[in-house]
This record gives C-alpha cells, sequence and structure tokens, in this order.
C-alpha cells in the first residue's frame, strides 16, 4: 500500500483552523456567559419576594411607616403586633444583614426619588457599632434584590470605599455568583418567604433566650473604636435627604444585653451617634432604657433579642411610635 502524502504546510494549516475553532468556541462561551449575567443584572430583582426587603417596600402602594436596618432591626420588632398597636397598616420592615448607614442612604435615596414610593415616616436602626465600621456589603441580598439603578450606585460606592483589584473581585462575585442559588430554587424559597415574614419582619422563626450562665459569657462585637468618616457621611446625607423630602424620621437604639450595652467601646460609638442625631433636631430613642437589659431570656446572643425580647420591645416601642406617628414629641431632643 502506497505511504500517504502530506503536503508541505498541510500540518500548520490543521493547526491554525484547530486554533480557530477553539477561540471561536471560546468566544461564543463567553457572550453567551456575558448575556445571562447581563440578564441577571437587570432582572433578578424582579425575582425576589414582595413579602420582605426592597422589593417588597417599594412595592406596597402606600408607605406610611417604615423600618429599615440590619439583623437587629429584624429580630426586634414584631410587625402584627407593632401594626395593631399603632394602628397604621400601611408599614413595612426592610433588613439585610450587616446593613450599616451607607446602605441605609442609598435605600432612602432610590426611595425618595420615587414619587408613590417615598415613605412619609422611617424608623432608622441607630446601632452604634456600625458607625465604626467601614462600609461594607454583609448580604448579597441587599445587591442580587436591587433594580439596575440601584446596584449601580452600590458598585460606584464600593469601589470608592475598598482596594483595587479585590474590589472589583468582590463586585465580580456579586454579580456573578452571588444569588444564583435562590434564582434556582426561587419557587421554594418564595414559599418560604411567605411563611416566614409579615411586611418584612421575621413571623415564624423562634428565637429561644440565653441561659445565665450563656448571659454571663457573652462579649460586645465591635468594628472600630471611632466614628467611620463614610459612616459619618452617610448620616448627614440621611439628614439632608429627610429634610429635603420632607421625611419624618425617628433614630431607635434596640435593647442589647448589659455585657454588650455597657462595653467601654461601644458607649463612646452610641453617644456619638446620638449626639450628631440629636444635634440637627432629629429625635433619638434609646432602647436600654427602662428594658430589663440583664434579663437572659430576652437575649439570644451578645447583639439579637429572643422572641420573647422581641415582642417585650414592640410592646414598648409602639406606645412611642404611636405618639411620634401622631406629632408627639419623643425621645431626646
Amino acid at each position: 500500500m502506497a505511504d500517504a502524502i502530506v503536503q508541505p504546510g498541510t500540518n500548520q494549516a490543521i493547526a491554525r483552523h484547530g486554533w480557530f475553532y477553539i477561540a471561536k468556541l471560546a468566544i461564543t462561551a463567553f457572550g453567551i456567559l456575558l448575556c445571562l449575567v447581563t440578564l441577571k443584572f437587570l432582572c433578578e430583582h424582579k425575582l425576589a419576594s414582595k413579602n420582605s426587603g426592597l422589593e417588597g417596600a417599594i412595592s406596597q402602594p402606600r408607605l406610611d411607616l417604615l423600618l429599615i436596618g440590619s439583623s437587629h432591626t429584624r429580630k426586634s420588632y414584631d410587625m402584627r403586633m407593632l401594626e395593631k398597636a399603632t394602628g397604621t397598616s400601611s408599614l413595612f420592615l426592610i433588613s439585610y444583614d450587616g446593613t450599616d448607614l451607607s446602605a441605609i442612604s442609598q435605600m432612602l435615596d432610590y426611595m425618595a426619588a420615587r414619587p408613590d414610593g417615598c415613605p412619609k415616616h422611617v424608623v432608622i436602626e441607630a446601632y452604634g457599632t456600625l458607625l465604626g465600621r467601614k462600609p461594607d456589603i454583609e448580604d448579597p441580598r441587599y445587591f442580587s434584590e436591587a433594580p439596575p439603578q440601584l446596584k449601580v450606585e452600590i458598585i460606584r460606592s464600593y469601589l470608592s470605599q475598598h482596594r483595587y483589584p479585590s474590589a472589583f473581585l468582590d463586585i465580580f462575585d456579586l454579580v456573578a455568583n452571588r444569588g444564583n442559588d435562590e434564582i434556582v430554587s426561587h419557587p421554594l424559597y418564595a414559599w418560604a418567604e411567605r411563611i416566614d415574614t409579615y411586611k418584612g419582619g421575621r413571623a415564624a422563626f423562634y428565637f429561644p433566650g440565653l441561659t445565665p450562665e450563656q448571659f454571663r459569657q457573652l462579649k460586645a462585637n465591635y468594628f472600630g473604636t471611632t466614628p467611620n468618616p463614610a459612616q459619618v457621611a452617610a448620616l448627614n446625607h440621611i439628614l439632608d435627604l429627610a429634610e429635603s423630602y420632607h421625611i419624618a424620621l425617628v433614630f431607635v437604639s434596640t435593647p442589647m444585653p448589659e455585657p454588650s450595652s455597657s462595653n467601654p467601646v461601644i458607649q463612646p460609638l452610641n453617644k456619638d451617634f446620638k449626639d450628631i442625631v440629636t444635634a440637627r433636631g432629629f429625635p433619638y430613642i434609646d432602647g436600654d432604657q427602662g428594658f430589663p437589659v440583664n434579663d437572659p431570656s430576652l437575649f439570644s446572643d451578645s447583639n439579637h433579642l429572643s422572641s420573647k425580647g422581641r415582642d417585650e420591645f414592640t410592646s414598648r416601642i409602639a406606645v412611642e411610635l404611636k405618639a411620634w406617628l401622631a406629632g408627639e414629641r419623643v425621645g431626646t431632643p
């Protein structure tokens, strides 16, 4: 049998064609992924629950009372009890883990710019510990549930506060990776949200109190010992925003167990927070005042109330919020 004759240059031509097809395949795959990521960026907020979070708040036909903050807010208010006690049915709670003043400022900016979505009264979490933290995104749901316009602002703010190139990697992770599990499991996730939430607050989950021994071992958690300039700027922007859009604000520091609230680092941060707010003439309510902060059964850890503590605090704060909604002076000044 005659040996096959290979023309000179044939191998090079085959190699060139092979690399061409590999490059074409890679470009096609990249294009498909880019389209999927873009679609996720533009549309994933539409899959967010209407029972909680920012999307739930802006979907309300009317919003007379908005409560906004971190997990402290979520675990401190029973929304059904608050609704009944204040007589206000058009209320909602926005809460994401680690929500700081920078994020609250961004959300209120977005809501105030919508004529039909601007809340009339807003209760803002006055958590002094977060005043000392550098702005960050602890809960990726905040980004995934944000509309595209707000997403752009979140990215801009994050990049201005964090170092390159790690900041770009964090943003890529938020845009491309985070929240994919909730998209895939959307029907199940939405069903669970409906069961466990009522107007943004936790409804079905039970948080047990601490034992006396657990209470004695509590240690305060904090991020910094002095106010972060970016958080102070965000706080002042919130106050400016309220004045510009005629939004009534009250800042509420929810109760913390005595080992945390008496910490020599946290106390000055709480005072700094209060001083900034009251200097501008806005009311500040200290949730520790008159609350049994030494009762272990009312707390679930060093930062949060138990279900029993939530009920106790809600019954107390509802009286002041009802008076505030009626136009009476509350807290200080």
